[in-house]
């Protein structure tokens, strides 16, 4: 298995069929051009992820005041500098000589207008939430000086905003009508609905002229097309090719293989205020029913890491090592099921239809659950169904992902584990319940780090809230995830991050 946090294109695997097609010395292309082929389509629409037929991932086009280290950190970006002045203001630096695509400079008013006109108007109320602002927190002190207004305590405010969707641009930009001025490295040149995205490069980007002339984003969702289209020298790098044919691209001298484990998890989350799984012996049986290893050995090919817990642990608050470990043990399980309430009867597990690998893994689990006599059916629905069910606590278990597409990473526990997060509140409220909530001293752990300015505070309540989550068996982990790349041998200047969204494309170049 490939190390979590291997550099991409650090090396060339051994082995020699013949070349990739098109690629490299065959080339009579722009040799500064590139393409990539995403696991999404860049130009859907109909996803949350797009404004103006533009995925604001992967493209580079806009970009938010802070940025993503490799340890999951925040780090100033299009603002040099924050500090909380009180418990819920923060006032933001801004760096000075940013130009925006249109040629104006980035200033104070242009942050205003973004967050007041754009993100908290108009795209929903989740995001008052999300931000912990509402209408009117945003105001300008000077030229390069912004202050925030927070509605509660919320250090983790700048690594939230470390996030692609929460972009700056002027009043002239109009994301409905498709006008995207952005501050990015690269302009956009053309959107083609369903087929691609493309930039050029900014030559007057603050952060240096970037290295490639031109990219291409191209829409190619089925893992075997963007793993045809790698080998045909069609594109020039993929995210997640198909996994049945990795081992053979991995021999391949002219094809460059990494993986990286990224900040999501895959967990079979289990309702606990719903008999009989609100049983914690059955629970834990169904914990060591799982043999993850096997799952990640066989149905992932080695994609992935063993879990033991819901969050992944490139999140610097997570510590598996101190998590109980519920080691496969089928003579422990059935024990635990003979003295728990479950009576034989049919559990339901939902899956999404759109998961990647959903249908295999949960066969996997129906059969290993099956084993200690646990009868589990699956039912394989669409993401809204799936949706609507776990909204109405209708199921007993949902194999699901929790990842964050930002540093700031504390919604994660709270929105699913604390009882007036988002996965719990309508049902606390409406019958006291929830779905994988425990309350009581879980629920002060999580509140204790979500307001914590203090890095090794927050640390302690937030992994002694996964212990005690992980000991009532409110999931079972299944994996951590990890992302994987190929591309043509020739190019290099790509590094891997935590979050597959922050790619960055400016050193990106193609050897002879």
């Amino acid at each position: 298995m490939y190390s979590s946090r291997r550099r991409f294109l650090a090396g060339v695997a051994g082995g020699g069929l013949a070349s990739l097609a098109g690629c490299a010395g065959d080339r009579t292309a722009d040799e500064t051009a590139f393409t990539i082929g995403l696991a999404s389509d860049p130009t859907d629409t109909s996803r949350y992820d797009n404004w103006g037929g533009m995925a604001p991932y992967w493209t580079r086009v806009i970009e938010p005041l802070v940025w993503g280290t490799d340890d999951m950190q925040p780090k100033p970006w299009l603002a040099t500098d924050w500090t909380a002045t009180d418990d819920t203001t923060w006032v933001f630096d801004l760096r000075e000589g940013v130009s925006f695509h249109n040629g104006e400079e980035l200033t104070a008013d242009d942050v205003v207008h973004t967050f007041e006109e754009n993100i908290l108007t108009e795209r929903g109320d989740f995001v008052y939430g999300w931000l912990h602002l509402e209408p009117g927190s945003v105001t300008k002190i000077d030229n390069y000086t912004v202050e925030f207004e927070t509605t509660d305590p919320f250090p983790g405010f700048p690594g939230t905003i470390a996030h692609n969707m929460i972009d700056i641009q002027p009043p002239d930009a109009d994301r409905r009508a498709g006008k995207i001025i952005g501050t990015g490295p690269f302009t956009l040149e053309e959107v083609r609905r369903g087929q691609h995205v493309r930039v050029e490069r900014f030559p007057d980007y603050w952060g240096g002229e970037p290295t490639p002339t031109e990219l291409t984003f191209r829409a190619a969702e089925d893992e075997t097309t963007r793993t045809d289209l790698l080998e045909s020298g069609e594109v020039d790098l993929i995210y997640n090719p198909a996994k049945s044919r990795l081992s053979l691209l991995r021999e391949r001298d002219d094809v460059r293989v990494d993986a990286q484990q990224s900040a999501g998890a895959v967990s079979a989350w289990i309702n606990i205020h719903r008999e009989p799984t609100d049983d914690v012996d059955l629970r834990r049986a169904l914990n060591h029913a799982i043999s993850q290893e096997e799952l990640v050995g066989t149905v992932l090919e080695g994609v992935g890491e063993p879990a033991r817990g819901p969050i992944s642990p490139v999140i610097d608050w997570v510590d598996e090592d101190e998590l109980p470990t519920y080691e496969r043990d089928r003579d422990t399980a059935r024990e635990l099921v003979d003295q728990s309430a479950y009576d034989g009867e049919e559990l339901t597990c939902l899956v999404s239809a759109d998961m990647d690998d959903g249908r295999t893994i949960s066969q996997v689990l129906e059969s290993q659950f099956g084993e200690i006599g646990v009868d589990v059916a699956i039912e394989l629905l669409e993401n809204a169904s799936v949706k609507d069910r776990t909204s109405r606590g209708e199921f007993h278990l949902h194999v699901g992902s929790t990842g964050s597409n930002s540093p700031g990473a504390d919604y994660i526990m709270w929105e699913n584990f604390h009882t007036m997060g988002v996965d719990n509140k309508d049902l606390y409220e409406a019958e006291g319940t929830g779905l994988y909530n425990l309350g009581g001293e879980v629920d002060d752990l999580i509140e204790t780090g979500y307001q914590s300015y203090e890095p090794a505070a927050k640390r302690d309540a937030y992994v002694e809230a996964q212990r005690r989550i992980m000991d009532a068996a409110v999931v079972v982990p299944l994996f951590y995830q990890e992302y994987v790349v190929a591309a043509d041998a020739a190019v290099e200047g790509l590094e891997l991050h935590p979050i597959e969204r922050f790619a960055e494309w400016r050193d990106l170049t193609r050897t002879a």
